[in-house]
């Protein structure tokens, strides 16, 4: 039997498929306290009402906020999504809608761009493809089994974020001077109740090289039976280190956590089983004699996916694993203009820390003035210009757009933006010279009003 039909009878064995059920509930409650926590911070209103600019991604400039009540009406519905797939009612079109809904919400501004937020969309569109219903949920039919591929999806999907995670490591900043982890810990507040360990050399160089290992190593530790319990154990120390490192990535790692329930059988874990209710197919009672006896659920036993799921199943994990590469070809920088770098996993790839930033209007005598950027972009979207070119450019069009409603001539917007990479000495950003307003932007091709990044600037 050759490899491929071997891993085909791989993905259509029979399962139990309450490991995904119980996945499902993980997922929708915290995609429920996600939402929570954009209603309770007004996302609406500090992103897409009170900001004059919406920094848009390359292809969908076309992509804009509706009214104010629309979009809270949006963040409302999305809890609702989360909540039915956490109960799972309704379960396929509340993943799809939620999915749909949170991608708008996502595309209208990269400012609110984050690796977690992309996963959590496509975990929502996956587990719409299976029956991840049918456990521990309102609903009273089960099917009793799955087929193992729906619990795979799952698994393949987060293992390309740790694989791709790894990648951005393999890099000298990362593998030689130990950038940017090094730069994020000597930066935690003496406050912090760890920084004592935290900002020690044993430390910077425990969480560097171990979280590329685990990254590297994650199929391995998570596919391979005799590793996984002392792999599950160090990737659940490697998450819960992260909440206490990082203050911007939300519950990314509580999700990565209680992921990794997906990749255990249900057999496998005996201590759940006597604390949740069960949804096999048999069930056992006992008659009036006091005897045992099993009584058989009428379920229907796990049906093949239809031909055109499996095709875009498919096509879409290809996407997955070829789309992160294309920065590799693209002639800007990767790290340093971040064209390219979206949507390919670079989890905390740089540390960017600003050292000079200023925008000024000249008028047609070559005045110039300076502008209060905080008039035109909030502070979330200040932090995103500063690791984005394009942003700063997109600004400075702004910038001119409403100072000519005001009736002031301008001649030009320039902008003055040092950024120290990784802990090195300060460069400027775009070029200090040149008038925002007339550059041109490409992806395909150099933009010389970009400044390079001098890697060994001293």
């Amino acid at each position: 039997m050759s490899s491929f039909s071997r891993f085909k009878n791989y993905l259509t064995a029979p399962i139990d498929g309450r490991v995904l059920g119980l996945f499902r509930v993980f997922y929708g409650l915290l995609m429920m306290y996600e939402m929570f926590d954009y209603i309770k911070i007004d996302l609406v209103k500090n992103m897409f009402v009170l900001p004059l600019v919406n920094f848009k991604y390359d292809g969908l400039e076309w992509l804009t906020p509706m009214p104010e009540h629309y979009m809270d009406a949006i963040m409302y519905a999305l809890l609702a999504m989360a909540a039915l797939m956490t109960i799972g009612i309704w379960f396929k079109w509340a993943a799809r809608l939620f999915a749909l809904g949170y991608a708008y919400i996502f595309l209208i501004d990269k400012s609110i761009y984050n690796n977690h937020i992309y996963l959590f969309i496509l975990l929502a569109l996956l587990l719409s493809c299976t029956h991840a219903d049918q456990f521990f949920s309102l609903r009273k039919k089960s099917i009793g089994k799955i087929l193992r591929w729906e619990q795979f999806i799952i698994q393949f999907q987060m293992v390309i974020v740790y694989f791709y995670a790894a990648l951005v490591k393999m890099k000298p900043d990362w593998l030689l001077e130990q950038q940017p982890m090094r730069s994020g810990l000597m930066g935690i507040s003496n406050d912090h109740w760890l920084a004592p360990l935290f900002k020690t050399e044993f430390f910077i160089y425990l969480v560097t090289y171990s979280g590329l290992m685990l990254d590297l190593c994650s199929p391995l530790l998570l596919w391979y039976k005799p590793f996984r319990r002392f792999g599950i154990i160090l990737l659940a120390l490697f998450h819960l280190t992260n909440t206490q490192i990082f203050d911007d990535i939300g519950i990314f790692p509580i999700v990565m956590l209680c992921g990794l329930i997906i990749f255990f059988e249900w057999p496998e874990l005996k201590w759940l089983q006597s604390r949740l209710p069960t949804t096999d197919a048999t069930s056992k009672s006992k008659n009036k004699k006091g005897d045992t006896t099993i009584n058989i659920k009428a379920l229907s036993e796990p049906q093949q996916p239809n031909k055109w799921l499996v095709i875009t199943l498919y096509a879409y994990f290809v996407i997955q694993l070829l789309f992160p590469l294309r920065g590799f070809f693209l002639p800007n920088d990767l790290d340093w203009t971040t064209i390219g770098n979206r949507f390919a996993w670079r989890v905390k790839a740089d540390n960017k820390a600003p050292k000079e930033l200023s925008f000024q209007i000249f008028d047609h005598y070559g005045r110039p003035s300076n502008v209060e950027i905080n008039t035109f972009i909030n502070t979330h979207q200040i932090k995103m210009m500063l690791s984005d070119p394009r942003c700063v450019r997109e600004l400075a069009i702004a910038i001119e757009k409403d100072i000519k409603k005001q009736g002031i001539p301008v001649s030009a917007v320039k902008a003055r933006i040092q950024i120290s990479n990784n802990g090195k000495p300060p460069q400027f950003f775009v070029d200090p010279n040149v008038d925002l307003t007339q550059v041109k932007y490409t992806p395909w091709s150099k933009n010389t009003w970009i400044m390079d990044f001098v890697h060994d600037n001293k």
